[in-house]
């Protein structure tokens, strides 16, 4: 009886964590075609999907061309974190830095940035889809600062590096943030 109680909370807390990640569906890494991404290897996805990252505080990287599945992978991966206990929340990073940027017109800005500073495991998806603002700029940097070996991110951009500065209104901004998400980072090359 003990045992089924205890069961039935552990997933009632795996249901509650799930809901609260905004995961989604989640097709897993079952019938990806390693071969068809001969920069992305099955070994070192498998291996992320052991978590060790989000004990470590690192980030993982998943940049390349559109259709090739980052976001799946990077589900898959926090889908993982999620069911070995850890809190994820999955969010595109426009939807981010547009609830941020809100937040500050209803006085709210503390509780905002604090929703997406706290999960273990923070999937920003389509991180590149469009330039940012300069308000935008100083969110995102203080929130990757914030999260700076205190917890992870998981970031899924169709352009690498070199073209990031283009997203940025400074391109000293532009290098300071991807210097923290860099350091010590997973980087997934589809």
């Amino acid at each position: 009886m003990f045992r089924a109680e205890l069961n039935a909370r552990q997933t009632r807390r795996l249901e509650r964590s799930l809901k609260r990640s905004h995961l989604g569906a989640v097709e897993g890494i079952d019938g990806v075609d390693f071969n068809a991404r001969p920069k992305l290897h099955a070994r070192i996805v498998k291996e992320l999907l052991n978590c060790r990252f989000v004990e470590e505080h690192r980030n993982i990287l998943c940049l390349g061309r559109p259709g090739l599945g980052k976001t799946r992978i990077a589900k898959a991966i926090v889908h993982a974190a999620c069911l070995a206990g850890f809190s994820a929340l999955c969010v595109p990073a426009a939807d981010m830095l547009e609830d941020l940027h809100a937040s500050h017109a209803d006085g709210t800005f503390k509780r905002a940035f604090r929703r997406y500073v706290k999960p273990d495991v923070l999937l920003l998806d389509e991180f590149d889809s469009e330039p940012f603002t300069s308000k935008a700029t100083n969110h995102l940097f203080r929130l990757v600062s914030a999260r700076h070996r205190q917890g992870s991110i998981v970031l899924t951009a169709n352009t690498g590096f070199t073209k990031w500065k283009s997203l940025f209104p400074s391109e000293a901004t532009a290098v300071a943030t991807a210097d923290r998400l860099v350091d010590g980072a997973t980087i997934l090359r589809f």
